[in-house]
Order: C-alpha cells, then structure tokens, then sequence
C-alpha cells in the first residue's frame, strides 16, 4: 500500500454545505511501513516519529496549507474550545504539531482543521451551519461511556449559542457491533449502557449508542450520517487496533473555509 494514492471518504450531509471542508483519510498514501503502512498519523504508535511527521505534512499539503489542530488524544472528555476572540493560536502555531490533550476541538474560527486520529475509536464531526462552528471528537468506548459527544454538544450550545436541532453530525469508520466484544463488559461498561448489548453475546453497538446520545441533546436523527464501516472488517483500507494490535491511526479532518 505504501506509495498509493491518498483517499478520503465524505459524509453526503456535510458534501451539501457549501464552506464546509472535510475528510476521512484511509491508511493508503503514506510513506510508513510495516503494520504502519502507510498514511499513519498517530506519533505515539510506534512508528518512527519522522515518517509520521512527513505524513501528516502530507495532509495538511493536500488540505491546503492551512492551520491543521492535532490533539494529544488520551481517552478523556475535556473539549478545547478556540475562539475567533481571544485567542493567540495562529500566532503560535506549528504545523503537524499537538498543542492541547483533549479528545474533542470546537471553534468557529474559520480556515482552520480539527484533526481526531482513530483506529477503532470514532470521529465525530459536528458543524452549525447556522452559527458557523465546527467540531470533531475523539470516542472511544471509554469516551462513549463519559458521553464526551453530548458533552461537546453542550460546549456548542452554551459557548457558541448553537441550537441542537440545527447541527449536523457525522459518525466516522470505527468499530462497528459486529466486532465490539467486550468479554468483561460487567466490569467496564455501565448496567445503563448494557441495552446496547447483543442479547446472546457480549458484543455492543456503539453506533446506536452515539446515536442515541446526540439525539438525547435535541440532534434530529435526519441530520445523523453514519459511514456504518467497521475498521475491523476493512484493515485494507483502515487501521483497526483490535485486529492488528501495534498499527497506526487515520486521520478525520474537518473545517470551515
């Protein structure tokens, strides 16, 4: 795979929104190799932080050159907020670099991308068309549990004034409930969250469960796209922790123009 053409995958919702710029990029185009071939972003997989660095210089050239916002993911619920007002960002800013651990970015600044880097995990992309801010969150099982999403919906509607039933949501290639076993699940995930369960295996639907989360806040399920990829079944295009172990992570960018 390594040498081939970079390729991302789109959300029809946001393709309609005009502005509106973004991309799941799969694991083809990089120049990593090895169980990191080949588009690798993530600098603490293992991979030689060199090739990564050259890989997320390629994003950011294919995106444009434009500020791109990777963050030191660490399975939490804290949102970095960046605000047009306020805010010395573009002044300090270096490309390809991680400036905030958090695993979610809202802002309404415009020209600049939010990058969550997954495998396995979700991405989720949020845009108010109406008051022109955008997010990305990183959810993992443990960010699902802490309902980071709903949390950052709540950052949007209190910090950004955004209205619920006005935000787009759109739901990355991740795990998928064909493949979300969790044999210990009595131990680690919530008796509230166990209606996502399989009801004769301990396989769980996070999907549904991200779903439901955001339409708890007011999000109208028309405006919920989920990609319905598992990273699992489709480490050809990719990475997926729970099959490959040691592997490297995709990148899904989001931004206003």
């Amino acid at each position: 795979m390594n040498g081939d053409t970079m390729k991302t995958c789109e959300f029809n919702l946001f393709k309609q929104q005009p502005g509106l710029v973004h991309g799941v990029f799969t694991r083809s185009g990089g120049v990593s190799s090895g169980r990191f071939d080949s588009l690798n972003v993530g600098m603490n997989s293992g991979d030689e932080k060199s090739l990564v660095a050259r890989n997320r210089k390629r994003i950011i050239q294919t995106m444009g050159m434009k500020p791109m916002i990777f963050l030191n993911q660490v399975h939490g619920d804290r949102i970095t907020v960046l605000k047009k007002s306020g805010n010395d960002l573009l002044e300090s800013f270096q490309p390809g670099t991680e400036l905030y651990t958090a695993d979610g970015c809202v802002t309404d600044i415009p020209g600049i991308f939010l990058v969550i880097q997954v495998a396995d995990c979700q991405s989720i992309m949020l845009y108010d068309p109406a008051q022109h801010v955008v997010a990305n969150v990183h959810s993992g099982w443990r960010g699902s549990i802490k309902n980071i999403v709903g949390q950052c919906l709540d950052v949007m509607i209190e910090q950004f004034g955004c209205r619920p039933d006005a935000i787009l949501a759109g739901i990355s290639p991740s795990l998928g409930p064909c493949c979300a076993e969790f044999i210990n699940y009595t131990d680690e995930i919530p008796q509230a969250l166990w209606k996502y369960k399989q009801a004769d295996a301990p396989y769980f639907d996070f999907w549904q469960m991200t779903t439901d989360q955001l339409t708890e806040k007011g999000v109208t399920p028309a405006h919920i796209e989920n990609m319905a990829i598992c990273t699992k079944c489709n480490t050809q295009s990719f990475y997926s922790y729970r099959r490959e172990k040691q592997t490297g992570r995709f990148a899904c960018v989001i931004a206003m123009e």
